[in-house]
Protein backbone atom coordinates (compact mmCIF):
# COMPACT_ATOMS: atom_id res chain seq x y z
CA UNK A 1 0.00 0.00 0.00
CA UNK A 2 1.44 3.30 -0.98
CA UNK A 3 0.06 6.01 1.26
CA UNK A 4 2.62 8.73 1.65
CA UNK A 5 3.40 11.73 -0.45
CA UNK A 6 7.06 12.59 -0.45
CA UNK A 7 8.76 15.70 -1.56
CA UNK A 8 12.24 15.10 -2.79
CA UNK A 9 14.90 17.39 -4.19
CA UNK A 10 15.88 17.21 -7.86
CA UNK A 11 19.31 17.71 -9.24
CA UNK A 12 22.58 16.07 -10.02
CA UNK A 13 25.78 16.70 -8.12
CA UNK A 14 29.15 15.71 -9.42
CA UNK A 15 32.12 15.87 -7.15
CA UNK A 16 35.79 15.12 -7.65
CA UNK A 17 37.53 13.77 -4.58
CA UNK A 18 41.14 12.82 -5.21
CA UNK A 19 42.60 10.05 -3.07
CA UNK A 20 46.26 9.37 -2.48
CA UNK A 21 48.16 6.45 -3.95
CA UNK A 22 47.01 3.82 -6.38
CA UNK A 23 43.47 3.91 -5.03
CA UNK A 24 42.92 7.51 -6.18
CA UNK A 25 39.45 7.96 -7.60
CA UNK A 26 36.54 10.32 -8.04
CA UNK A 27 33.55 10.52 -5.76
CA UNK A 28 30.54 9.50 -7.76
CA UNK A 29 27.30 11.15 -8.60
CA UNK A 30 24.63 9.59 -6.49
CA UNK A 31 20.96 10.13 -5.82
CA UNK A 32 19.80 10.45 -2.27
CA UNK A 33 16.23 10.83 -1.19
CA UNK A 34 16.05 12.82 1.98
CA UNK A 35 12.50 12.12 3.08
CA UNK A 36 12.11 11.16 6.70
CA UNK A 37 9.35 10.08 9.00
CA UNK A 38 7.85 12.95 10.92
CA UNK A 39 7.64 12.86 14.68
CA UNK A 40 6.58 16.44 15.33
CA UNK A 41 4.56 18.39 12.78
CA UNK A 42 6.40 21.56 12.10
CA UNK A 43 3.93 23.10 9.71
CA UNK A 44 0.80 21.94 7.88
CA UNK A 45 -0.10 23.56 4.59
CA UNK A 46 -2.44 22.94 1.71
CA UNK A 47 -0.87 22.44 -1.65
CA UNK A 48 -3.04 22.38 -4.68
CA UNK A 49 -2.92 19.71 -7.36
CA UNK A 50 0.49 18.29 -6.61
CA UNK A 51 1.59 15.76 -9.24
CA UNK A 52 1.66 12.19 -8.00
CA UNK A 53 3.48 9.34 -9.69
CA UNK A 54 3.19 5.64 -8.99
CA UNK A 55 6.93 4.95 -8.94
CA UNK A 56 8.50 4.81 -5.49
CA UNK A 57 11.48 6.96 -4.78
CA UNK A 58 14.63 4.84 -4.69
CA UNK A 59 16.67 6.27 -1.88
CA UNK A 60 20.24 6.71 -1.19
CA UNK A 61 21.34 5.81 -4.54
CA UNK A 62 24.80 4.93 -4.92
CA UNK A 63 27.73 6.71 -4.34
CA UNK A 64 31.17 5.75 -4.43
CA UNK A 65 34.58 7.01 -5.06
CA UNK A 66 34.21 7.45 -8.77
CA UNK A 67 31.98 8.95 -11.40
CA UNK A 68 28.77 7.56 -12.69
CA UNK A 69 25.51 8.92 -13.90
CA UNK A 70 22.71 9.59 -11.47
CA UNK A 71 19.50 7.68 -12.20
CA UNK A 72 16.79 9.55 -13.99
CA UNK A 73 13.98 8.49 -11.65
CA UNK A 74 14.93 11.02 -9.01
CA UNK A 75 17.68 13.34 -7.97
CA UNK A 76 18.86 15.03 -4.83
CA UNK A 77 18.82 18.77 -4.22
CA UNK A 78 21.69 20.68 -5.69
CA UNK A 79 22.80 24.25 -5.83
CA UNK A 80 22.65 24.08 -9.59
CA UNK A 81 20.00 23.10 -12.10
CA UNK A 82 16.89 22.89 -9.94
CA UNK A 83 13.48 22.23 -11.46
CA UNK A 84 11.12 23.68 -8.91
CA UNK A 85 7.63 22.43 -8.11
CA UNK A 86 5.40 24.12 -5.48
CA UNK A 87 7.60 25.07 -2.54
CA UNK A 88 6.61 24.58 1.07
CA UNK A 89 8.88 26.19 3.61
CA UNK A 90 9.42 24.78 7.05
CA UNK A 91 9.05 26.87 10.16
CA UNK A 92 11.73 24.73 11.80
CA UNK A 93 14.94 26.61 12.42
CA UNK A 94 16.80 23.58 11.15
CA UNK A 95 15.34 23.98 7.68
CA UNK A 96 16.56 26.87 5.63
CA UNK A 97 13.87 28.88 3.92
CA UNK A 98 15.99 28.78 0.81
CA UNK A 99 15.65 24.99 0.58
CA UNK A 100 13.28 24.05 -2.19
CA UNK A 101 10.97 21.10 -2.43
CA UNK A 102 11.30 20.07 -6.02
CA UNK A 103 9.33 16.95 -6.84
CA UNK A 104 6.52 14.74 -5.63
CA UNK A 105 5.96 11.02 -5.74
CA UNK A 106 3.66 8.57 -4.04
CA UNK A 107 6.41 6.66 -2.26
CA UNK A 108 6.19 5.76 1.41
CA UNK A 109 6.99 7.83 4.43
CA UNK A 110 5.61 7.18 7.87
CA UNK A 111 5.10 10.26 10.02
CA UNK A 112 4.59 9.65 13.70
CA UNK A 113 2.34 8.27 14.92
CA UNK A 114 3.04 5.32 12.67
CA UNK A 115 0.22 3.42 10.98
CA UNK A 116 -1.33 0.78 13.20
CA UNK A 117 0.26 -2.02 11.19
CA UNK A 118 3.72 -0.76 12.08
CA UNK A 119 5.62 -0.74 15.31
CA UNK A 120 8.71 1.27 16.00
CA UNK A 121 11.97 -0.07 17.33
CA UNK A 122 12.33 3.24 19.13
CA UNK A 123 10.20 3.81 22.22
CA UNK A 124 9.58 6.73 24.53
CA UNK A 125 11.04 5.35 27.71
CA UNK A 126 14.19 5.23 29.75
CA UNK A 127 15.35 2.07 28.02
CA UNK A 128 15.64 1.01 24.39
CA UNK A 129 13.09 -1.30 22.80
CA UNK A 130 13.69 -5.02 23.02
CA UNK A 131 15.26 -6.09 19.74
CA UNK A 132 17.96 -8.51 20.74
CA UNK A 133 20.56 -5.76 20.27
CA UNK A 134 22.97 -4.98 23.07
CA UNK A 135 26.59 -3.90 23.33
CA UNK A 136 27.46 -7.54 23.84
CA UNK A 137 25.30 -8.90 21.02
CA UNK A 138 24.64 -6.52 18.16
CA UNK A 139 23.00 -8.92 15.70
CA UNK A 140 19.24 -8.14 15.59
CA UNK A 141 17.39 -11.13 17.06
CA UNK A 142 20.37 -13.31 16.20
CA UNK A 143 19.89 -12.94 12.45
CA UNK A 144 22.54 -11.08 10.43
CA UNK A 145 20.81 -10.73 7.05
CA UNK A 146 19.07 -7.44 6.30
CA UNK A 147 18.41 -4.90 3.58
CA UNK A 148 19.61 -1.41 2.82
CA UNK A 149 16.48 -0.12 1.17
CA UNK A 150 14.86 3.22 0.45
CA UNK A 151 11.84 5.13 1.60
CA UNK A 152 8.87 3.02 0.62
CA UNK A 153 10.74 -0.28 0.38
CA UNK A 154 8.56 -1.78 3.12
CA UNK A 155 5.52 -1.34 0.87
CA UNK A 156 7.02 -3.36 -1.97
CA UNK A 157 6.33 -6.97 -2.85
CA UNK A 158 10.08 -7.54 -2.78
CA UNK A 159 10.18 -6.58 0.90
CA UNK A 160 7.35 -8.96 1.69
CA UNK A 161 9.25 -11.74 -0.05
CA UNK A 162 12.39 -11.03 1.97
CA UNK A 163 10.82 -10.10 5.30
CA UNK A 164 10.65 -13.56 6.85
CA UNK A 165 14.35 -14.10 6.16
CA UNK A 166 15.81 -10.75 7.24
CA UNK A 167 15.97 -9.18 10.68
CA UNK A 168 16.59 -5.51 9.84
CA UNK A 169 16.32 -2.87 7.15
CA UNK A 170 17.25 0.76 6.68
CA UNK A 171 15.46 3.54 4.81
CA UNK A 172 18.02 6.19 5.82
CA UNK A 173 15.80 8.06 8.26
CA UNK A 174 16.16 8.54 12.04
CA UNK A 175 12.92 6.75 12.91
CA UNK A 176 12.58 3.85 10.49
CA UNK A 177 9.54 1.80 11.58
CA UNK A 178 9.54 -1.91 12.37
CA UNK A 179 7.50 -3.80 9.75
CA UNK A 180 6.37 -7.43 9.62
CA UNK A 181 8.78 -8.36 12.40
CA UNK A 182 11.70 -6.68 10.61
CA UNK A 183 13.52 -4.11 12.73
CA UNK A 184 13.89 -0.58 11.33
CA UNK A 185 17.43 0.74 11.85
CA UNK A 186 17.63 4.49 12.42
CA UNK A 187 20.35 6.83 11.20
CA UNK A 188 21.04 10.52 11.53
CA UNK A 189 22.25 11.50 8.07
CA UNK A 190 24.03 14.73 8.96
CA UNK A 191 23.87 17.65 11.34
CA UNK A 192 25.14 21.20 11.79
CA UNK A 193 28.19 21.64 9.64
CA UNK A 194 26.75 19.54 6.84
CA UNK A 195 25.40 21.40 3.80
CA UNK A 196 22.82 18.66 3.40
CA UNK A 197 22.29 17.66 7.01
CA UNK A 198 19.01 19.51 7.34
CA UNK A 199 17.49 19.22 3.88
CA UNK A 200 13.77 19.89 4.00
CA UNK A 201 11.46 17.02 3.18
CA UNK A 202 7.73 16.49 3.12
CA UNK A 203 5.37 13.70 4.06
CA UNK A 204 1.64 13.25 4.44
CA UNK A 205 0.12 13.92 7.82
CA UNK A 206 -0.54 10.58 9.52
CA UNK A 207 -3.91 11.82 10.77
CA UNK A 208 -5.20 12.28 7.24
CA UNK A 209 -2.68 10.49 5.07
CA UNK A 210 -5.05 9.96 2.14
CA UNK A 211 -5.50 13.67 1.52
CA UNK A 212 -2.82 14.63 -1.04
CA UNK A 213 -3.02 18.27 0.04
CA UNK A 214 -2.29 17.53 3.69
CA UNK A 215 1.47 18.01 3.80
CA UNK A 216 3.71 18.47 6.80
CA UNK A 217 7.24 19.73 6.66
CA UNK A 218 10.26 18.75 8.70
CA UNK A 219 13.97 18.06 8.29
CA UNK A 220 16.03 14.99 9.00
CA UNK A 221 17.79 16.81 11.80
CA UNK A 222 14.55 18.26 13.19
CA UNK A 223 13.01 14.80 13.21
CA UNK A 224 15.93 13.43 15.19
CA UNK A 225 15.88 16.35 17.62
CA UNK A 226 12.16 15.83 18.13
CA UNK A 227 12.80 12.18 18.94
CA UNK A 228 15.36 13.20 21.54
CA UNK A 229 13.12 15.86 23.09
CA UNK A 230 10.37 13.23 23.43
CA UNK A 231 12.85 10.91 25.14
CA UNK A 232 12.59 8.42 22.31
CA UNK A 233 15.31 5.87 22.94
CA UNK A 234 16.24 3.70 19.94
CA UNK A 235 17.94 0.38 20.54
CA UNK A 236 20.59 1.32 17.98
CA UNK A 237 21.43 4.55 16.13
CA UNK A 238 23.88 5.20 13.32
CA UNK A 239 25.40 8.53 12.40
CA UNK A 240 26.58 10.06 10.13
CA UNK A 241 26.14 9.00 6.48
CA UNK A 242 29.44 9.22 4.61
CA UNK A 243 30.68 12.50 6.06
CA UNK A 244 33.92 11.95 4.13
CA UNK A 245 32.31 12.64 0.75
CA UNK A 246 30.52 15.61 -0.70
CA UNK A 247 26.92 16.71 -0.46
CA UNK A 248 24.30 16.08 -1.70
CA UNK A 249 25.00 12.39 -1.98
CA UNK A 250 26.88 12.19 1.32
CA UNK A 251 26.77 14.10 4.60
CA UNK A 252 29.85 16.20 3.75
CA UNK A 253 31.16 17.09 7.22
CA UNK A 254 34.58 18.00 8.56
CA UNK A 255 35.98 15.71 11.23
CA UNK A 256 35.73 18.52 13.79
CA UNK A 257 32.08 19.30 12.96
CA UNK A 258 31.21 15.61 12.95
CA UNK A 259 32.90 15.10 16.33
CA UNK A 260 31.11 18.08 17.85
CA UNK A 261 27.71 16.98 16.57
CA UNK A 262 28.35 13.36 17.56
CA UNK A 263 29.01 14.38 21.15
CA UNK A 264 26.00 16.69 21.18
CA UNK A 265 23.43 14.52 19.40
CA UNK A 266 24.45 10.87 19.30
CA UNK A 267 26.63 10.30 22.37
CA UNK A 268 23.92 11.09 24.98
CA UNK A 269 22.02 7.99 23.82
CA UNK A 270 24.81 5.76 25.12
CA UNK A 271 23.86 6.48 28.74
CA UNK A 272 20.31 5.36 27.92
CA UNK A 273 21.40 1.99 26.60
CA UNK A 274 21.43 2.70 22.88
CA UNK A 275 24.06 0.88 20.83
CA UNK A 276 25.98 3.44 18.77
CA UNK A 277 26.98 2.80 15.17
CA UNK A 278 29.86 4.77 13.70
CA UNK A 279 29.64 7.15 10.78
CA UNK A 280 29.82 5.13 7.55
CA UNK A 281 32.62 5.93 5.14
CA UNK A 282 32.29 6.56 1.43
CA UNK A 283 35.93 5.77 0.69
CA UNK A 284 36.03 2.19 2.01
CA UNK A 285 39.58 1.18 3.01
CA UNK A 286 40.96 4.38 1.50
CA UNK A 287 39.21 6.45 4.15
CA UNK A 288 41.16 8.95 6.25
CA UNK A 289 38.25 10.32 8.31
CA UNK A 290 37.52 7.99 11.21
CA UNK A 291 40.93 8.15 12.92
CA UNK A 292 40.91 11.94 13.48
CA UNK A 293 37.20 11.77 14.24
CA UNK A 294 37.79 9.08 16.88
CA UNK A 295 40.58 11.10 18.49
CA UNK A 296 38.22 14.08 18.81
CA UNK A 297 35.33 12.35 20.58
CA UNK A 298 34.98 11.16 24.15
CA UNK A 299 32.12 8.72 23.54
CA UNK A 300 33.23 5.89 21.29
CA UNK A 301 30.96 3.96 18.95
CA UNK A 302 30.07 0.31 19.62
CA UNK A 303 30.00 -1.09 16.08
CA UNK A 304 31.61 0.21 12.90
CA UNK A 305 29.23 0.80 10.00
CA UNK A 306 30.91 0.03 6.69
CA UNK A 307 30.05 0.13 2.99
CA UNK A 308 31.41 -2.44 0.55
CA UNK A 309 31.40 -1.63 -3.15
CA UNK A 310 33.77 -4.14 -4.66
CA UNK A 311 33.65 -6.74 -7.46
CA UNK A 312 34.89 -9.82 -5.59
CA UNK A 313 34.98 -11.64 -2.28
CA UNK A 314 38.71 -11.03 -1.88
CA UNK A 315 38.25 -7.27 -2.21
CA UNK A 316 35.26 -7.32 0.13
CA UNK A 317 37.33 -9.14 2.75
CA UNK A 318 39.97 -6.41 2.55
CA UNK A 319 37.36 -3.79 3.46
CA UNK A 320 36.14 -5.79 6.46
CA UNK A 321 39.66 -6.57 7.63
CA UNK A 322 40.75 -2.95 7.31
CA UNK A 323 38.02 -1.66 9.64
CA UNK A 324 38.34 -4.49 12.16
CA UNK A 325 42.12 -4.17 12.37
CA UNK A 326 42.16 -0.36 12.35
CA UNK A 327 39.39 0.34 14.85
CA UNK A 328 39.24 -2.90 16.83
CA UNK A 329 35.48 -3.34 16.61
CA UNK A 330 33.04 -5.62 14.90
CA UNK A 331 31.44 -4.29 11.71
CA UNK A 332 27.89 -3.81 10.46
CA UNK A 333 27.89 -3.96 6.65
CA UNK A 334 25.15 -1.39 6.18
CA UNK A 335 25.52 -1.48 2.39
CA UNK A 336 27.17 -3.81 -0.09
CA UNK A 337 27.01 -3.97 -3.88
CA UNK A 338 28.95 -5.47 -6.77
CA UNK A 339 31.02 -2.67 -8.28
CA UNK A 340 34.19 -2.57 -10.35
CA UNK A 341 35.53 0.44 -8.49
CA UNK A 342 39.07 0.52 -9.92
CA UNK A 343 40.28 2.40 -11.88
CA UNK A 344 36.83 4.00 -12.19
CA UNK A 345 33.39 3.31 -10.79
CA UNK A 346 31.45 0.81 -12.91
CA UNK A 347 28.56 -1.19 -11.42
CA UNK A 348 28.73 -4.89 -12.31
CA UNK A 349 26.63 -5.85 -15.33
CA UNK A 350 27.26 -9.58 -15.63
CA UNK A 351 24.54 -11.48 -13.78
CA UNK A 352 26.77 -14.51 -13.24
CA UNK A 353 29.36 -12.32 -11.54
CA UNK A 354 26.65 -10.66 -9.42
CA UNK A 355 25.13 -13.98 -8.37
CA UNK A 356 28.54 -15.37 -7.37
CA UNK A 357 29.37 -12.16 -5.51
CA UNK A 358 26.16 -12.34 -3.46
CA UNK A 359 26.52 -16.03 -2.61
CA UNK A 360 30.19 -15.63 -1.72
CA UNK A 361 29.58 -12.62 0.49
CA UNK A 362 26.60 -14.11 2.32
CA UNK A 363 28.64 -17.22 3.10
CA UNK A 364 31.57 -15.10 4.25
CA UNK A 365 29.48 -12.71 6.37
CA UNK A 366 27.61 -15.58 8.02
CA UNK A 367 30.86 -17.32 8.91
CA UNK A 368 32.70 -14.24 10.14
CA UNK A 369 32.65 -13.39 13.84
CA UNK A 370 33.71 -9.86 12.87
CA UNK A 371 30.46 -9.16 10.95
CA UNK A 372 27.37 -8.64 13.13
CA UNK A 373 24.95 -7.76 10.31
CA UNK A 374 24.88 -7.15 6.57
CA UNK A 375 22.51 -5.93 3.88
CA UNK A 376 22.73 -5.30 0.13
CA UNK A 377 22.13 -1.81 -1.19
CA UNK A 378 18.80 -1.61 -2.97
CA UNK A 379 18.98 2.00 -4.16
CA UNK A 380 19.39 3.11 -7.72
CA UNK A 381 22.61 4.37 -9.26
CA UNK A 382 24.04 0.86 -9.33
CA UNK A 383 23.26 0.09 -12.94
CA UNK A 384 20.42 -2.03 -14.25
CA UNK A 385 21.56 -5.48 -13.13
CA UNK A 386 22.22 -4.94 -9.42
CA UNK A 387 19.04 -3.41 -7.89
CA UNK A 388 17.06 -6.05 -5.99
CA UNK A 389 13.65 -4.50 -6.66
CA UNK A 390 12.03 -3.91 -10.03
CA UNK A 391 11.18 -0.21 -10.02
CA UNK A 392 7.98 -0.69 -12.04
CA UNK A 393 6.49 -3.81 -10.43
CA UNK A 394 8.03 -3.77 -6.96
CA UNK A 395 8.87 -7.47 -7.34
CA UNK A 396 12.27 -9.05 -6.80
CA UNK A 397 14.65 -8.88 -9.73
CA UNK A 398 17.03 -11.69 -10.66
CA UNK A 399 19.54 -10.18 -8.24
CA UNK A 400 16.91 -9.91 -5.53
CA UNK A 401 15.93 -13.54 -6.04
CA UNK A 402 19.58 -14.55 -5.77
CA UNK A 403 19.84 -12.77 -2.42
CA UNK A 404 16.59 -14.34 -1.22
CA UNK A 405 17.81 -17.82 -2.13
CA UNK A 406 21.16 -17.16 -0.47
CA UNK A 407 19.58 -16.34 2.89
CA UNK A 408 16.54 -18.65 2.80
CA UNK A 409 18.12 -21.60 4.54
CA UNK A 410 20.27 -19.76 7.06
Amino acid sequence: MQYALLLAGAAVAQVANAHEGRHGRLHAKRDVVTEVDVVTVVQTVTVGALPVTQEAVQAPAYHAPSSYIAPSSYAAPSSSSVSVAPVVESSSEAASSSTLVTSVSSAYSSPAPAPSSYASSAVSSAAPASSGISSGNMTPNGKKAGLSGYIGIQEKASFESLSQYISWYSDYTPNTPDVNGVMGIGMLWGADGSPCGSDMVGTRNAENKDNPANIVQTTRLATYESMMSNDTVPSIMFGFYEPDCTCTMSADMSTSDAATQWESLIAPLADKGTVLGSPSMCKQYDEDFLAPFKSSITTDWDVTSIHINKPSLDEAKKVVEYYVETYGKKVWVSEFACVNDQPSWEPCTDQTQIDSFINDLVTYFEGSDDVVAYGPSNGEGLGTAWPLTDSSTGELTTTGTTYLNAIKNL
